[in-house]
């Protein structure tokens, strides 16, 4: 049993580096790179020989991994980001949890993190989100299923997209907590949060492939009780050390939700007319 390890990256060189250096010199390793810059091709070439490198589709963090997933030769894939670092052992504990499993979770951290709300970090403490940044996935299975789904052009769901039909499929996924990932966190100010807002737009792509999508109206009452359904939440259910986080994304959401619903409720109307023409056209191929 083989496992290739696929790391997308985007002109983030710095960080690449990194998650190079916390892997065995051993592995095999995919970097598919979605930015086209020199400067992470000619670093590869010089610093990393042992390791593959592609360039990417261009059409995402979706696109990107499947580009590398089809190329790759391993029984099993590993899922890593670039702005990741994976602890010793981590290939070990993925290795030893495929033997009854056609998923393996492992456990991401966001080492350092505070209650700052212009930090974001990512973590999986318990398994059940299949965080595409620390994610094993059986070749084959991956293959069949259609890998990612590319109509996803940012981060913005595709990996809930995807946790949805391992389910629906009924494949045994196994969480390993001993196959650990370092996320770091990121302070992303005021831009970030603005850039965050505007990728609220994937979320009804996310429904419509879900099968829970509704009509304007009914996905508008949605959101509202779900913002409501949340600052309830804020005070009944206080969780020790992410309060000021907490209360400023719940204001945040508060304050934008004026403009972020109507930019909702477009693109609902967009993604549901592409996949009605890619419906229309499908026959015809």
């Amino acid at each position: 049993m083989t496992i290739t390890v696929i790391i997308p990256t985007c002109r983030r060189p710095e960080a690449l580096v990194r998650c190079l250096r916390a892997l065995p010199s051993g592995a095999r390793i995919i970097v598919t790179d979605d930015g086209g810059d020199e400067q992470t091709r000619t670093m590869m070439r010089l610093d990393f020989p042992h390791a593959g490198f592609i360039s990417g589709p261009r059409r995402g963090p979706a696109a990107n991994r499947n580009h590398a997933a089809r190329v790759a030769d391993g029984d099993w894939l590993a899922f890593v980001d670039d702005d990741c670092e994976p602890q010793p052992g981590w290939l070990d504990a993925i290795a030893a949890a495929t033997c009854d499993a056609d998923i393996v979770e492992g456990q991401t951290v966001a080492p350092g993190a505070t209650d700052s709300p212009f930090e974001e970090h990512v973590e999986n403490l318990r398994g059940g989100v299949m965080w595409s940044c620390n994610l094993a996935v059986q070749r084959e299975t991956f293959l069949a299923m259609g890998g990612f789904d590319e109509d996803f052009l940012e981060a913005g769901g595709e990996d809930m997209e995807f946790a949805w039909r391992v389910e629906r499929a009924g494949l045994r996924v196994r969480f390993a907590p001993e196959a650990l990932v370092h996320h770091p966190p990121r302070y992303v100010g005021w831009r970030g949060l603005w850039r965050r807002m505007w990728t609220a737009r994937w979320m009804p792509l996310y429904w419509i492939k879900t099968g829970r999508t509704a009509s304007l109206f009914a996905t508008a009452v949605r959101e509202v009780a779900n913002l409501c359904r949340s600052t309830v939440h804020l005070v009944t259910r206080p969780e020790p050390g992410r309060w000021r986080r907490r209360s400023f994304a719940i204001g945040w959401r508060w304050i934008t939700f004026p403009i972020v619903l109507p930019w909702v409720l477009y693109w609902q109307t967009r993604f549901q007319e592409m996949l009605r023409q890619r419906a229309l056209q499908s026959p015809q191929k």
